[in-house]
Parts: structure tokens; C-alpha cells; sequence
């Protein structure tokens, strides 16, 4: 495996496991009323969000290179 798929792979899973954390501290806010998951889910969808355009800004960069 490449160092460019791995890194193309270890973004997406980063991303999908940023949306997961953020949905568990939804879900612990709906359940429990812990402010904490409310705080916790809106950290991860901001890195999340950091890491979409990080990653949309990597696959630009590997056009450019061939």
C-alpha cells in the first residue's frame, strides 16, 4: 500500500470516526442531560468539518502531482 492511499484512507476513517464520537455525545446529551456530550459532540464536528477540508485540499494537491 502507498503512502498517498494510506493517508487518503486514514483521513476518511478519521472523519467517519469524528461523526461517530459526535453522535455518541449527542446521544449522551438526549439521554443523560450531560452537557459534557454537548460540548464533546460540537469539538468533533468542528474537527470533522477540519478534516473534510483538509482532505478535500489533499486530493486538489494529488491532481496536481499526477
Amino acid at each position: 500500500m502507498s503512502l498517498r492511499i494510506f493517508h487518503v484512507l486514514f483521513i476518511a476513517l478519521s472523519i467517519a470516526l469524528s461523526a461517530m464520537v459526535a453522535g455518541w455525545g449527542v446521544q449522551q446529551y438526549l439521554t443523560l442531560g450531560d452537557k459534557g456530550g454537548l460540548v464533546l459532540a460540537g469539538v468533533f464536528f468542528v474537527v470533522g468539518l477540519g478534516l473534510v477540508v483538509y482532505g478535500t485540499r489533499y486530493f486538489q494537491k494529488l491532481k496536481e502531482l499526477g
